[in-house]
């Protein structure tokens, strides 16, 4: 009887090769979730958790197949090690007060990477071919998720669309990850009319961020799609290449032309920030950053190895008194540093940092090898040069946004016979 039951426990959990229904049911919930996240985000969310669900389960019943690989096992191990690390932070300093929606935040963060873990375990281990599936998902999604902030713009009239966000700000984040697949998977089609369909969604989808009226986005998003192009391997003619890259200055000027008055008010914004440099209580975005990011490694170096949000805020005040030019970070520090990194060496200190730009440093790696994904480089890229002004983990719709572009970007590769075999 014993011998029986351990035969039948290792016919479940070690499987040769897992049954194809596991990949479908998660990557069909990761779809559908990116695809509703814009418009009901509590239903988005639900079903990226059911997800990594569907994942986790796979794994623990083709737990050998899983494994067996161990290069597979770092970028989901690092999110796993991000997670728990801020969990045991969670358990050390967590209390009710005025800081609690800080320790909400990062518990949510904590729990969509989990999810997060093991579906992208699911799709580095992938032995099934959906990249022709990811391509024209990957279109549809961003095609339609930009026409809504089109609706929002210019028939519901908002001065900076929100989708159904309560942040412009993360909102340009969002439409950065989901228009950067798309972009990258326009690329991929087999058509003759791809550059062509490239350069009208190109100014669909710099157009929605113009909407959200973030001037970072702004900046950083041609320039990802520049990378994206450069980085592109085997799929478009280095001809092709030159005339993207010679084409895109002449779609921003079409752009521009087209949007001037948003533009230009940012910019009228962004100059008066400058002019009010040395004006203490006045509101000012850009320089706010600035106070913030100093206060943040003043008091992460009070406490190199963690400490709570109220403390951190105590420091914080401590400093601000002795230097009242600093006094526009006061109005922060109930949220966080505008700076992923500087954020979490404020609040958890070296440790947290090393698990942080390990993750940054491992998907720049996955980019490349075993072979070059330019749609992963871009997402990537976004992930890290967004986070220099802002703390996107701090928000559960960017984090399962960018998770699930990370995913996308791992399953957009063609298998080889060779590594479906595997």
């Amino acid at each position: 009887m014993r011998n029986n039951v351990r035969d039948l426990a290792k016919g479940i959990f070690n499987n040769p090769t897992p049954s194809p229904l596991w990949s479908y049911f998660s990557y069909s919930c990761c779809a559908i979730s990116l695809l509703i996240l814009p418009f009901l985000p509590s239903a988005g969310r639900d079903l990226f958790y059911l997800s990594g669900y569907f994942a986790f389960f796979c794994v623990l019943f083709n737990f050998r197949y899983y494994t067996v690989n161990k290069k597979n096992l770092i970028l989901p191990g690092l999110f796993l090690a991000l997670s728990f690390s801020t969990l045991f932070w969670l358990v050390a300093y967590k209390t009710s007060g005025d800081y609690i929606n800080i320790y909400r935040s990062y518990m949510n963060m904590s729990r969509l990477f989990i999810a997060t873990a093991f579906v992208l375990l699911l799709a580095l281990n992938e032995r099934l071919n959906f990249q022709r599936k990811i391509i024209y998902f990957c279109i549809s999604a961003g095609i339609v998720i930009n026409l809504y902030a089109f609706y929002q713009s210019i028939i519901l009239k908002y001065i900076r669309i929100e989708l159904a966000f309560d942040r412009a700000t993360i909102v340009a984040y969002i439409l950065t990850a989901i228009s950067l697949i798309m972009m990258q998977s326009i690329l991929m089609l087999k058509t003759r009319y791809r550059l062509v369909f490239y350069a009208l969604a190109f100014m669909l989808s710099y157009a929605a961020i113009v909407f959200t009226g973030t001037r970072a986005a702004m900046l950083l998003y041609p320039v990802l799609i520049g990378l994206s192009v450069l980085a592109t391997k085997n799929v478009i003619s280095h001809r092709h290449k030159i005339v993207i890259i010679l084409l895109l200055p002449l779609l921003l000027a079409v752009c521009g032309f087209i949007f001037k008055d948003k533009i230009a008010k940012r910019i009228d914004d962004a100059q008066r920030n400058f002019v009010m440099l040395n004006t203490a209580k006045a509101d000012n975005s850009i320089f706010s950053r600035v106070w913030m990011q100093i206060i943040a490694i003043r008091t992460g170096n009070d406490a190199p190895f963690g400490q709570s949000a109220e403390n951190r805020a105590k420091e914080a005040l401590a400093i601000i008194a002795e230097e009242p030019k600093l006094y526009n970070a006061k109005r922060y520090l109930d949220v966080h540093m505008h700076n992923e990194v500087l954020e979490t060496y404020s609040l958890k200190g070296i440790w947290g940092v090393a698990i942080l730009l390990a993750i940054y440093l491992t998907l720049l790696i996955q980019s490349f090898r075993p072979e070059r994904n330019a749609m992963l480089l871009s997402v990537s890229a976004a992930l890290i040069l967004y986070g220099l002004s802002d703390v996107l983990f701090f928000s559960s719709e960017a984090t399962i946004t960018f998770s699930l572009a990370i995913i996308f970007s791992v399953l957009s590769l063609k298998k080889t016979r060779e590594q479906a075999d595997e």
